[in-house]
């Protein structure tokens, strides 16, 4: 008798069979072992720049004297980054329990393997950094307690910092970036006012994570060339404002022989020029000076920021600049600066606390720039620290505000103006040809595809 549901009959036996386990009773055949790359190192070889050891680094004495705390005494010992210049090598850490204490640099090569012997021990300063002596053929860098002590995290590729030539003129620190609160405006008006004003570069630090819809502009000034971004993992859930100086102290390096002049702000101020361009002001500053201090005004936030862009009509009316005006006089007691990475030690929040012998600190009159800080009345380290104030209404220039705010409306369309796929567009041949589902488009009707083929009129 012929036999017409062989199908399901297959079907059936096959469930039986998985359900007894006779399926589970055969033997695994495995794959022939191949040696990995890890079995097989590759020669390494060294380059021109790379063929150098040296024994001391440019600390001075006085740095193992140096009593600064960080915020967080029990912080793990973490590389972020390490960066190799002309006579030494900086690693920066997550570490703000170590300042002052001998921590050794560990130094490996293009296999990640130890160079047999090579550990240097060294002292922690500022805070979380470590100044390492050269090694000729390292590649890689760590940090740990003890010469020979287990590393907490994998070694971090060397970024050099040879040349003699710097990449930037005039480039920015921007303070840490972290948490779900959305920054996209403030990222988008910080950036394009100092790209305005004469700035190239930006130094940019998430700490851990931040807003989705955030990095989507962040990955974009990236792309284009802007952006360098630096993310900063501990063994924290949470990092924040307890973490500022590891941010400071990464970028502070990572700027250093790669940018002459470098502002250092956080991201909701805005430095303003009154009187010369910005790159001619800083080439009046004699070459002995190593920090520029700018002073500061405090400009009242009201209101949370947009979550995200919706119009050219509604980001005119939440510019930072354009809805918020009320200001503070200018005060020398929150000032920020403009530094030489090379000519200075150690930062703090808002100014360096050690320059090297012969280096002099030069103040900008009030008269000729200040910083222009949109501070927050809302939860705030400060409290209230709006009250008892004397508020004066004042505006940046006009022609500053046109061209910043074309500027931040050209960037936000471009990131964030999308529409929908048009059925329309898809090749004839292939829409339809799989299931409905796969199909995230709308007819020019307004029709989702999903529901047309549905039968639904929508």
């Amino acid at each position: 008798m012929r036999i017409t549901n062989q199908r399901p009959i297959s079907f059936l036996l096959f469930l039986i069979l998985l359900v007894s386990g006779t399926l589970e009773d055969i033997p695994a055949v495995y794959d022939p072992y191949v040696p990995f790359g890890i079995d097989l190192p590759k020669t390494c070889e060294i380059a021109e720049w790379n063929n150098r050891t040296f024994s001391s680094v440019s600390t001075l004495e006085s740095q193992k004297s140096a009593n600064l705390q960080g915020n967080m005494k029990k912080s793990e010992l973490r590389v972020v980054s390490a960066f190799v210049y002309q006579h030494e090598i900086i690693v920066t850490t997550t570490a703000q329990n170590r300042y002052g204490k001998k921590v050794y640099c560990r130094y490996f090569d293009c296999n990640r393997r130890e160079l047999n012997g090579s550990a240097w021990d060294t002292i922690m300063f500022p805070l979380s950094v470590a100044f390492c002596a050269r090694r000729a053929g390292a590649l890689f860098m760590g940090v740990t307690e003890t010469a020979d002590g287990e590393l907490l995290s994998e070694p971090v590729p060397l970024t050099v910092r040879v040349s003699e030539k710097y990449a930037h003129e005039i480039a920015v620190c921007v303070g840490p970036i972290y948490g779900n609160e959305s920054r996209w405006l403030e990222i988008a008006e910080t950036t394009e006012h100092h790209l305005l004003i004469g700035a190239t570069y930006f130094y940019y630090t998430i700490f851990d994570k931040m807003n989705e819809y955030t990095r989507k502009l962040v990955d974009e000034y990236e792309r284009l060339g802007y952006f360098e971004v630096t993310v900063i993992q501990t063994e924290y859930e949470v990092m924040d404002w307890l973490s500022h100086l590891l941010q400071i102290n990464d970028c502070h390096f990572r700027s250093r022989f790669h940018s002459k002049w470098v502002l250092n702000v956080d991201i909701d101020e805005r430095l303003v020029v009154l009187q010369t361009p910005l790159p001619s002001l800083l080439q009046t500053i004699a070459s002995d000076v190593g920090e520029v201090i700018i002073s500061a005004k405090r400009v009242m936030r009201l209101y949370p920021l947009p979550e995200k862009y919706k119009t050219k009509e509604e980001l005119w009316k939440e510019l930072e600049y354009v809805k918020y005006n009320k200001t503070t006089k200018a005060m020398w007691d929150v000032p920020k600066v403009i530094f030489r990475p090379e000519k200075v030690q150690a930062l703090f929040y808002h100014w360096t606390f050690a320059q090297y012998p012969g280096v002099k600190v030069f103040a900008v009159p009030k008269s000729q720039a200040y910083i222009r800080h949109y501070r927050t009345t809302m939860k705030s380290l400060l409290g209230i620290w709006y009250q008892n104030k004397q508020f004066n209404v004042t505006r940046m220039d006009r022609i500053l505000e046109e061209k910043v705010t074309l500027a931040v409306t050209k960037r936000l369309e471009s990131v964030y103006h999308r529409r929908k796929i048009w059925c329309e567009e898809i090749r004839n041949n292939l829409i339809g040809h799989f299931a409905k589902e796969n199909y995230d488009c709308v007819w020019k009707n307004g029709t989702s595809y999903v529901n047309a083929a549905m039968g639904f009129n929508v």
